[in-house]
């Protein structure tokens, strides 16, 4: 499951996805056929599956490999499912087909999301919204900030930290600091990430 340090997530902005409801109005899902998926960057193509459609069920196929590892061919059934709407007419679901610490998951979901070797739901792989890593991004600024001035400091990250108040026991002192650096190391992360979106993006 991919991680990024200091417990950050990796996001689903930063992962290949397909989305069910696309390929359905895109009519892809309306009768048994084959296609070709692409994504890319800036104009060019970074990657690419093929697809073989029934009703019931997609089948992906692509190249894949880990790193150090080879390239290697993986084709992987996704079942899907139709559920009636409201004003008539169906609309389908991937259902996610990954086995997970010996569970099948199981769950109906609009997109999948190629973060490993299959592609699998954003709770299969752990994976956070970006707007959820900015609210941990501001969260980390605002508790640091707290203890510094909880301790007479500025809010400024950029000034030293502050002194031992006059009558704290050192043990509170050096616990806040630890609690300060963890939640100034967050906030640093949460920036870098968000400012290599944009970047890439």
């Amino acid at each position: 499951m991919p991680r990024y340090a200091y417990g950050a997530k990796a996001t689903v902005e930063g992962c290949r996805s397909i989305d069910i409801l696309r390929w359905h109005r895109l009519g892809y899902l309306r009768s048994p056929r084959w296609f070709s998926w692409q994504w890319s960057c800036d104009g060019e193509n970074t990657a690419s599956i093929q697809v073989d459609t029934t009703i019931h069920r997609v089948t992906l196929k692509y190249r894949q490999r880990s790193y150090g590892e080879e390239w290697s061919d993986v084709s992987q059934d996704v079942p899907l499912d139709w559920t009636p709407c409201r004003f008539g007419g169906e609309r389908p679901w991937f259902v996610c087909s990954v086995w997970k610490n010996g569970r099948y998951c199981g769950r109906k979901v609009t997109k999948l999301y190629g973060a490993g070797r299959l592609f699998a739901c954003r709770h299969c792989y752990g994976l956070a919204y970006a707007s959820q890593q900015e609210s941990a991004r501001q969260h980390g600024l605002q508790k640091a900030q707290a203890i510094r001035q909880r301790l007479g400091g500025s809010a400024s990250l950029m000034d030293a930290f502050p002194e031992r108040p006059k009558g704290m026991h050192r043990r509170t002192y050096d616990r806040l600091q630890r609690r300060c650096e963890s939640a100034e190391s967050r906030s640093l992360m949460g920036m870098m990430k968000f400012l290599e979106r944009h970047r890439l993006g």
